[in-house]
């Protein structure tokens, strides 16, 4: 499986739209992913064995939706999934009209055969 796959796996079960890099939806409430680094690990015979990848998983939803529960479960489904344990950066961004869009982004890192990635 790749790191893609596991990604929309972990985070597909929350019934929110997921995708790569950006998402060009009308929805209020998303998570979009992107490799922050992607480098081999491990060689043999001068070929990369394993991959370890950098992920940023981007979770972005109304700023006065309650969040705290949706965030442990998010990030509790991508340890599980094999990713090291989230590490969490919350940003408010305000719209000007006394709302705006809360953008919580985890973390993380796996490692992946080199063959899957391709």
């Amino acid at each position: 499986m790749t790191v893609n796959q596991k990604i929309y796996k972990a985070m597909g079960c929350f019934g929110i739209p997921v995708t790569p890099d950006f998402f060009g939806g009308g929805e209020e409430e998303y998570i979009t992913f992107n490799y922050a680094d992607d480098r081999a690990t491990a060689f043999a015979d001068d070929e990369p064995l394993l991959v370890e990848a950098d992920m940023q998983i981007h979770y972005f939803l109304p700023a006065k939706k309650s969040y705290l529960e949706a965030k442990k479960q998010m990030r509790r489904a991508l340890f599980e999934a094999g990713f090291t344990y989230p590490e969490v950066t919350e940003f408010v961004e305000p719209d000007g009209r006394g709302g705006g869009t809360r953008h919580i982004v985890f973390e993380c890192r796996i490692e992946n055969d080199y063959e899957l990635e391709e």
